[in-house]
């Protein structure tokens, strides 16, 4: 009967050790935990890395286009994620474009959609990450044509499979 005490009572010890945080685990940072993060999305997004500002974003989209299926795609949307200053991943919201002739683009850390009639501009500011509108431009105004220069200076950003 002794013996059986002791067992459970080393055996009680050796759980309680675990459950302390003495597992030598480690949460993933950066691009890991962003990896990690992809794994809940289904076969149909594929993903991209971009660096806005000071911080590392993840893109997400469904809505992708290109010429050939082995090539990295351009997106006319994404969802943006970032981690927070504890390393939390956030979502930061979307972003859209009207058309193939418009991707998702990234000039000076400052994320672009462009349609038709307007071209949007965003950059993300704070520890806890926000998406924030910098520059907007619609219609027919005199402002446009500069809008659409900006625009063109982008690099769209290519997306794949794999984060």
């Amino acid at each position: 009967m002794n013996k059986l005490i002791i067992t459970l009572f080393g055996v009680m010890l050796i759980v309680a050790s675990c459950s302390q945080g003495n597992n030598t685990a480690t949460e993933p940072t950066g691009r890991e935990a962003f990896v990690a993060f992809a794994e809940h999305f289904s076969e149909n997004e594929m993903f991209a890395y971009a660096n806005v500002g000071d911080r590392e974003v993840l893109l997400v989209s469904q809505e992708v286009f290109g010429n050939n299926v082995n090539e990295d795609k351009e997106a006319i949307e994404a969802t943006i994620f970032a981690q927070d200053e504890k390393g939390k991943i956030v979502s930061l919201g979307s972003i859209r474009s009207q058309g193939t002739a418009y991707p998702v683009s990234v000039l000076d850390g400052k994320l672009m959609v462009a349609g038709h009639r307007f071209v949007r501009i965003y950059s993300i500011r704070g520890d806890v990450p926000e998406l924030v509108l910098d520059s907007y431009g619609e219609g027919e105004g005199p402002e446009m044509p500069a809008m659409f220069e900006t625009f063109g200076k982008g690099n769209s950003i290519k997306f794949n499979k794999k984060p």
